[in-house]
């Protein structure tokens, strides 16, 4: 007999009718979730839908209710891995374009990713002490040496929600559009671009900044220009308002664009939990028990 999820839930009265009570929900506890006996690890294929998979192992397509449960999948559509053609439909509906999703940054990660090379002792040493939080040492023999022989980068994924955030006033800045890329023009030779994070009639408030934003020699001529909205409007004044990300520390940090961060969730969602077979009857008996 097929172990459909939503048999389980109880029968309530709405607007007297007689409907299934949805606003119930039940999750593995924590004890139960970290338990490595209680489940098998899976590398989800190309095009495999859960209720494939439930079919394949469960012998029941209905039992991919059990998958979802295991992985704490509340999304049953995009909390599970999508082929490349469904993705990039997904981008372009969330995000307009892929345009727009390829450039537009989402927050900043510590790259330690992108540099594996170790340096001297005397080179970390010699370092600023702002830039020694980055590294961590290497030895011969990790559980019997105490002097390092090198160090490396360390692998600690730090992330900021911007790198830095500068104020712009402004002649006219209400029609720009919320995280939109303003391009920031002082002269021909100095400019740089944002993303919006607030914007008025006075003052257009951008964040993840890069080339000249704040240091520029202001004239008449500097203005501030937005790629969707087109607004165009002159800045009189630009003033950093945060930063989080010092000078001396931009190598070691990277910009995380909305495609990447999308693609590293989807990713991520190729790795699932499987729960023994063994164990998803008495899982299935134990849902219908707190659904009554």
């Amino acid at each position: 007999m097929a172990d459909r999820y939503f048999e389980k839930f109880q029968i309530i009265s709405y607007a007297n009718t007689a409907v299934v009570n949805l606003t119930q929900r039940a999750t593995v506890l924590n004890s139960v979730y970290n338990n490595p006996n209680l489940y098998y690890l899976y590398e989800i294929e190309q095009y495999e839908r859960p209720d494939l998979l439930a079919e394949d192992y469960y012998q029941d397509p209905h039992s991919s209710w059990v998958l979802y449960l295991s992985n704490r999948v509340i999304d049953p559509y995009y909390d599970w891995n999508v082929d490349q053609d469904t993705f990039m439909n997904f981008i372009i509906k969330k995000y307009g374009t892929l345009d727009r999703a390829t450039t537009k940054v989402k927050h900043y990660r510590n790259n330690w990713y992108n540099n594996q090379e170790q340096i001297t002792v005397s080179a970390y040493n010699s370092l600023n002490q702002a830039l020694k939080q980055y590294y961590e040492p290497v030895y011969l023999d990790d559980l019997k040496d105490t002097i390092p022989t090198a160090y490396k980068r360390r692998r600690i994924d730090w992330k900021y929600n911007t790198n830095s955030v500068a104020r712009y006033a402004v002649a006219n800045g209400s029609f720009f559009t919320s995280d939109e890329i303003v391009n920031i023009t002082f002269d021909a030779n100095n400019t740089g671009k944002g993303q919006v994070s607030f914007a008025n009639s006075t003052f257009v408030v951008l964040q993840h900044l890069s080339g000249v934003t704040t240091t520029g020699t202001i004239t008449g001529n500097s203005y501030l220009y937005g790629t969707e909205s087109r607004a165009n409007t002159v800045f009189t004044a630009a003033n950093s308002v945060a930063n989080n990300i010092s000078s001396i520390e931009t190598t070691y940090w990277s910009p995380v664009t909305y495609y990447e961060y999308e693609n590293e969730i989807n990713t991520n969602n190729r790795s699932i939990r499987i729960m023994d077979k063994k164990y998803a009857a008495q899982v299935s008996k134990e849902l219908k028990k707190l659904l009554k």
